[in-house]
């Protein structure tokens, strides 16, 4: 769970400071991270037939994030201080490393443990991750950094009912309790790694 004050201390720090180009930058290291690294587990279902309507959703879910990376790259006024993207680095590994660990052989494909990992990773960084929270009341409405964010917010609240649909009708051949635990600890790390960032976004 992550501290509401985080959340409060995050938004100060953007209310004085406005979505300077340091501001905006933190913010789409983090996204672009989570996003890539959902790509990444997602994309093991390109490379097979649909056999079934999971892999339709699947297929958009992965188009989405690949479309929501692209338009941070577009729409954020990036930072020329090097050690920006040195930090973010540092904060944004471990998402990596869950998104290897996942995608590492035998993966999705082939091991059904991989596959709802990858789905409970998924599920994670869509409702754990929420940046509207730290966007000030007084933020211009026209704002294109912030309108960028809540878009991505909203499509996140859509692909997080098809996650949580996927999750409840996949992974028949992982018993329950591991399913769950799976869900557990995505969730643990996810946050571990958001709170981190918004301590870093609020400094």
């Amino acid at each position: 769970m992550i501290a509401p004050e985080l959340y409060d201390r995050a938004r100060d720090t953007i209310s004085a400071k406005g979505f300077a180009p340091e501001i905006q930058t933190k913010i789409a290291i983090l996204l672009t991270a989570a996003k890539n690294v959902n790509a990444m587990v997602l994309s093991s279902a390109e490379v097979q037939p649909f056999f079934t309507v999971a892999h339709q959703f699947i297929h958009s879910q992965y188009f989405r994030e690949v479309e929501a990376v692209a338009l941070l790259a577009r729409v954020t006024r990036w930072a020329g201080n090097p050690l920006l993207y040195a930090e973010g680095t540092t904060v944004v590994a471990p998402l990596w490393a869950e998104g290897w660990r996942v995608v590492l052989p035998p993966g999705p494909l082939l091991d059904p443990r991989a596959a709802y990992s990858g789905l409970a990773l998924g599920h994670a960084l869509l409702a754990r991750i929420r940046l509207a929270p730290v966007i000030p009341a007084k933020t211009d409405p026209l704002d294109p950094f912030a309108v960028a964010l809540l878009r991505i917010e909203q499509d996140n609240g859509r692909m997080l009912q098809t996650q949580i649909r996927l999750l409840k009708e996949t992974g028949g051949d992982v018993p329950l309790a591991e399913r769950e635990a799976l869900v557990e600890q995505k969730q643990e790390a996810v946050d571990t790694v958001f709170t981190r960032f918004l301590e870093w976004l609020a400094a």
